[in-house]
């Protein structure tokens, strides 16, 4: 039997996704890189989707996605006429079970979601056109904004969570890999020192906004998952892992 592989994950897998990768011939060590701390006060969101007509809510994180079952359990309303935007398949599926439907661009993150939109918007008049709802973290980065901001879409953020980095306990044995998930989590990964032994195994990010971060914290080539979610991602890691132990070996 061939020795498994030794993964280091940087945010809690289900079992299923445990047992998948223990399929694929995957060890799996997780470490959380970062908490998710949802809002305590969600009275402005209650205002915002009653003064709003057919809100355009747009979700570039799955985290965000917890905050809106989070805002339902506790008893918040969603109007039945959002239209949701989301950045990937699982998001989107995700969304659904919630009784919504959500559209999702074919470049699977936060430009190709700005992008989708852009390009909805431009075929509605000056006056039908509303403002997006971007719901998200309190770390978010630039790009969907900006590229709306570009595109004369008006986007307005609103803060649903709040990214803790954790203090993490990094592997103290050689690993084949290391998964990220997110910036947040190579922030986290970095400021626990993980990057100061320069000779890292074999990089993967979920998506190419991960990937990019990573890549310019490490100078390293990065491996980006065919899709953004987890069972994509593994599948990918066996691929390359296995792939370059063939290559050693012959």
């Amino acid at each position: 039997m061939n020795q498994p592989l030794d993964i280091f994950a940087t945010r809690e897998l289900t079992d299923e996704q445990i047992e998948y990768a223990e399929k694929l011939g995957l060890n799996v060590v997780i470490e959380p890189a970062i908490e998710i701390e949802f809002r305590e006060d969600w009275f402005a969101i209650e205002m915002t989707f009653k003064s709003t007509k057919k809100p355009v809510i747009a979700l570039t994180s799955q985290n965000a996605v917890k905050a809106i079952e989070f805002f339902q359990s506790t008893g918040g309303k969603i109007p039945k006429d959002a239209t949701f935007y989301a950045v990937g398949k699982k998001t989107a599926e995700t969304i659904e079970k919630l009784g919504f439907k959500a559209i999702v661009p074919e470049q699977q993150n936060g430009v190709g979601l700005a992008e989708k939109i852009a390009e909805d918007f431009s075929k509605m008049k000056d006056s039908e056109k509303p403002t997006v709802l971007h719901f998200c973290g309190d770390k978010r980065r630039d790009e969907f904004r900006q590229f709306l901001s570009d595109s004369d879409v008006h986007v307005r953020d609103m803060v649903v969570y709040n990214t803790i980095l954790k203090n993490m306990r990094l592997p103290n044995h050689k690993t084949d890999g290391i998964l990220f998930y997110s910036p947040s989590a190579v922030q986290a990964f970095r400021d626990s020192g993980g990057f100061w032994n320069k000779n890292l195994p074999e990089l993967f990010a979920i998506g190419e906004t991960t990937a990019e971060e990573l890549s310019i914290e490490t100078g390293k080539h990065v491996h980006v998952s065919p899709e953004p979610n987890t069972k994509d991602l593994l599948q990918h890691v066996a691929d390359v892992l296995n792939k370059e132990k063939t290559e050693v070996l012959s």
